[in-house]
């Protein structure tokens, strides 16, 4: 007689909820970094439920969310796991195809993992590697402006996919973005395992958005049916 087949229970991990009213992300699961550390025109506002990021008064400003990592499991791509967070891209502009004023980079916890841009218009994924890195890849048309959208990021093996209120935006592999030149920055993300990064993270575009909520669970999609946070 066949066994049933047993899988591990999701456990899921709240970083930012808005409805919370503690301000910024950075009073709950959040790091709030900006570059350069001086003359920083960038700003972070907190109007419940929702915190509004703008890079948009000087385009070469830096400025975003870095998880704090022990406050959710390690980002194991072979058993799987979700990043889910809720969040408007008011405006956005960019003077190079290959950036987005704002990005979502996940590193796993071998380094191999995913940066997407989002523009008003498109999802698109950076390519890694040696040979093209953090040029556009695969994308997929898609408006990012006119609402708080539940985005879903899905990590399972060598492949991701992105959820949008539930239905399938974008999918493809995982990127290693460790042999890629490493960023003028003081820490170089490409190369730090179990992040979680949300903001603007290049000096070529710009965005103003609306960040609601950011959650890890760390089970694959299949074994999850928790509601997203809710986006209102």
């Amino acid at each position: 007689m066949s066994m049933p087949i047993t899988r591990p229970l999701a456990s899921a991990s709240i970083l930012y909820d808005g409805a919370l009213n503690s301000g910024t992300p950075d009073t709950q699961g959040f790091f709030y970094l900006t570059y350069p550390p001086t003359n920083t025109q960038a700003t972070q506002t907190f109007t419940s439920p929702v915190t509004i990021l703008d890079t948009t008064p000087q385009m070469n400003d830096y400025a975003g969310y870095f998880a704090k990592p022990l406050l959710y499991p390690p980002l194991d791509r072979l058993g799987g796991y979700q990043v889910l967070f809720t969040v408007q891209i008011m405006t956005e502009t960019h003077v190079s195809p290959d950036r987005a004023g704002f990005s979502l980079l996940v590193e796993s916890s071998d380094k191999r993992g995913i940066e997407l841009g989002f523009w008003a218009n498109e999802i698109w994924a950076q390519e890694g590697g040696s040979s093209q890195p953090f040029t556009r890849a695969e994308g997929a048309s898609f408006t990012t402006t006119t609402e708080l959208i539940a985005y879903r990021l899905s990590v399972l093996g060598d492949s991701y996919t992105l959820a949008a209120n539930g239905s399938t935006v974008l999918a493809g592999s995982l990127r290693d973005y460790t042999v890629a030149p490493p960023p003028s920055l003081p820490l170089n993300p490409y190369t730090t395992p179990n992040l979680i990064f949300l903001g603007d993270d290049t000096s070529a575009a710009q965005a103003r958005i609306k960040l609601r909520s950011v959650a890890v669970i760390n089970a694959p999609p299949f074994n999850v049916y928790l509601p997203q946070i809710s986006k209102n």
